[in-house]
């Protein structure tokens, strides 16, 4: 598939099936619902904990099912996943995992440079410096790392192997089979799409009372369906 068919077929894939569509949106409002509490004026503290514990759980859920989508494109499937909770939670832990160790490595990564630049224990004179070349150094490898997390999610959920993510060299042959500058377009692409869906979906959060819960249930489906499947059928082109 060409990158605009791509864009085009993971526009769509949200409203294949919208009563999917609306249990992903409420999922995806119970995992933000730490954020939505204070919009609607709580304040009570024993609320708030209640509300991150439940926003973490039903997160890793969302996260989970996110890999479910994946699978599903890379198996060239068009309908949407069902919502299974235990087994998306136990995705949700192994893609957190993921994540952390594909944050970890350039994060230390840039903090070694900051220590062979002299960015650490620098004066006032050179730290200003310093730091700038870091943060375009910190960029750009947070970049590549971010580029080899989306494939090592891919590879995870067709393998369904958890070993499958960390497979840095098989990686490294998939970016380049797929193309550098492909996965970077569609990485831009998606997220101004994104920037557009929440701009759309901020106009009904302006609705009182009950517009920050209608903007988080479409937002929060849509963003999960669409780059999901996105990124599933980026992969399923090897």
């Amino acid at each position: 598939m060409s990158l605009s068919q791509i864009i085009t077929d993971s526009i769509k894939y949200p409203f294949s099936d919208l009563k999917k569509f609306a249990i992903v949106g409420v999922i995806a409002l119970l995992a933000g619902i730490s954020n939505v509490f204070p919009t609607l004026g709580v304040d009570n503290g024993a609320v708030l904990l209640i509300g991150i514990v439940i926003s973490l759980i039903f997160a890793l859920i969302l996260s989970g099912f996110g890999l479910s989508v994946i699978k599903k494109a890379v198996g060239h499937a068009d309908e949407i996943p069902d919502i299974d909770p235990v087994n998306n939670f136990i995705d949700g832990i192994k893609v957190l995992v993921i994540s952390i160790v594909y944050f970890l490595i350039p994060f230390i990564i840039t903090l070694i440079l900051a220590m062979i630049t002299g960015a650490i224990g620098a004066g006032l004179d050179n730290v200003v410096a310093a730091f700038g070349v870091i943060g375009v150094l910190a960029l750009i490898v947070f970049i590549i790392f971010a580029i080899f997390e989306i494939i090592a999610l891919a590879r995870f959920a067709k393998a369904d192997e958890f070993g499958a993510a960390f497979n840095f060299g098989e990686i490294f042959e998939d970016i380049k089979n797929i193309g550098i500058l492909k996965i970077l377009a569609l990485i831009i692409i998606a997220i101004i799409i994104i920037i557009i869906a929440s701009i759309i979906a901020s106009v009904f959060a302006l609705i009182p009372f009950v517009g920050i819960i209608i903007a988080e249930i479409l937002i929060g489906a849509f963003v999960v369906l669409f780059y999901n499947r996105a990124i599933g059928l980026l992969y399923a082109e090897l």
